[in-house]
């Protein structure tokens, strides 16, 4: 009896340890590829999302395996930047929403993506800001799997 119970023992902690290498190892895939994102030297870091890596997974509520970093710029969106983005980070686009502006829905402001697949990863690079006049758009890179 003693035996069988430092075998269930053995084999939760031989578990718990390969679900936690192997989260560290996701996190670490995930953050390799949101790393080649270069922002700017003005640009401020806003807090989002704690990484999550998981080892074993069931995306009931969203996805078991994510990493992401979201900044605002404090600089003006200029045509061509999303692209430049896509480039840094080696994606080829499945979907591309050019960042064009249409004054006659949401007054001008700017929302526009770029997604694809890097090493088995969603990765979706996001722009927006309010509008023309404003020197602050925000830029985010999201790293995931569903």
């Amino acid at each position: 009896m003693l035996g069988l119970l430092t075998g269930m023992v053995a084999t939760v902690a031989a578990l718990s340890l390969w679900s936690s290498w192997k989260s560290n190892q996701t996190i670490s895939e995930l953050k390799s590829i949101a790393d080649r994102l270069e922002p700017g030297p003005e640009w401020e870091f806003l807090s989002t999302q704690p990484p999550v890596g998981a080892a074993v997974c069931i995306p009931f509520d969203g996805p078991c395996s994510q990493y992401s970093y979201r900044w605002a710029t404090r600089e003006t969106y200029v045509q061509g930047d999303l692209k430049k983005y896509v480039q840094q980070v080696g994606l080829v686009p499945e979907e591309l929403e050019d960042c064009e502006r249409n004054q006659r829905i949401n007054a001008g402001e700017l929302n526009c993506h770029a997604f694809g697949v890097i090493d088995g990863w969603d990765v979706r690079i996001t722009v927006n800001d309010f509008g023309p006049k404003d020197d602050n758009t925000t830029v985010q890179i999201v790293v995931n799997r569903y």
